[in-house]
C-alpha cells in the first residue's frame, strides 16, 4: 500500500445550511454559499501518513491562526492520530477507535467525511 506521504482532500461529504448532505469537490464546496465557512476551512487540510503509523492532519497556517503546533512554513498540526494496514485494508484511528478507510477510484475515504488523493 503506497500510503506514506501527503494527501489532500478532493471531496467533502458537505452539510449545507439546510442540513442536506452531499459529496462535493473542494472547488464546488468553496463556491457554494450554502456551506458553512468551517467546512470550507477544513477542506483545505492535508493528511500526512508517516511510516511509524502516525497520521497528522495539517491545517494551513493562515487558517489556524495561533492554534496548533508548527509543522513547516505552510502548515500547523491540527490533529494527530494513527493509521495501520489490517487484512489489506487501511484503518484510521477515529474518536470511536479504529475504522476502515475504504479505497476510492484514486484514493481513500477517511472518517466517512473526506475523500483524499495523493499530492
Amino acid at each position: 500500500m503506497d500510503i506514506l506521504g501527503m494527501w489532500k482532500i478532493a471531496e467533502v461529504n458537505a452539510i449545507d445550511m439546510n442540513f442536506k448532505q452531499t459529496w462535493k469537490t473542494v472547488e464546488e464546496l468553496t463556491a457554494d454559499e450554502n456551506i458553512p465557512p468551517m467546512q470550507k476551512q477544513m477542506a483545505q487540510s492535508v493528511y500526512l501518513f508517516e511510516a511509524d503509523g502516525t497520521l497528522k492532519q495539517l491545517m494551513p497556517k493562515e487558517l489556524a491562526g495561533s492554534e496548533g503546533e508548527p509543522y513547516d512554513d505552510k502548515y500547523v498540526v491540527g490533529h494527530v492520530c494513527g493509521w495501520k494496514e489490517e487484512d489489506g485494508k487501511l484503518m484510521v484511528e477515529g474518536e470511536d477507535g479504529w475504522e476502515e478507510a475504504p479505497a476510492t477510484a484514486d484514493g481513500f475515504e477517511v472518517f466517512s467525511f473526506f475523500r483524499i488523493v495523493k499530492v
